[in-house]
């Protein structure tokens, strides 16, 4: 698939910000949110506590993943009135079903590219270690790795931000 114009346009500025300022969910999450015209600070405020798998803790899910996964379902999740409805009617599912449907591209996406979507498993895959972003020593060990070059974390956020925006494009046409 050749990359959108949305999708370039979210690669490159997910990859500056996380170069930049860290905090990959947030720096996904912006991305998306300023290709999309759709910025919300409240939401960006909210999801840096999954930055660094999780509280920078790096044993959850990615946080770009994460940030990914969390802006596709303002195109495709439940609304509230769908609460409400009948759990053995299959039409009560037809809006988590969509979700599901485009999240399971991008967790392909992120298997295929770094074999896994946990935090940890892909710092290992990047940087040869995992590290615990809550401890300052970590943090520069992480930094001297290369965990804000080209190569790092900027390019996963990157990934993540092009690929969501792919897939959503893909996702509005239909």
């Amino acid at each position: 698939m050749t990359p959108s114009s949305k999708g370039k346009q979210a690669y490159q500025i997910a990859f500056k910000l996380d170069q930049d300022y860290g905090e990959c969910s947030q720096a996904t999450l912006k991305a998306l949110q300023s290709v999309f015209e759709m910025e919300d600070e409240d939401i960006f405020r909210a999801i840096g506590a999954l930055a660094g798998g999780g509280g920078g803790r790096c044993d959850g899910s990615c946080g770009a993943y994460a940030a990914a996964m969390f802006f596709m379902g303002m195109f495709a999740g439940r609304n509230y009135a769908d609460l409400g409805a009948d759990p053995d009617d299959p039409a009560a599912h037809k809006q988590r079903d969509q979700l599901f449907a485009l999240t399971d591209k991008l967790y392909r996406k992120f298997i295929d590219a770094y074999g896994s979507i946990n935090c940890a498993d892909i710092h290992r895959k990047l940087y040869g270690r995992a590290y615990y972003l809550r401890d300052r020593e970590e943090i520069e060990k992480f930094l001297a790795n290369g965990g804000h070059s080209a190569q790092g974390g900027p390019s996963v956020c990157g990934n993540a931000a092009q690929w969501a925006a792919e897939i959503i494009e893909e996702f509005l046409k239909v």
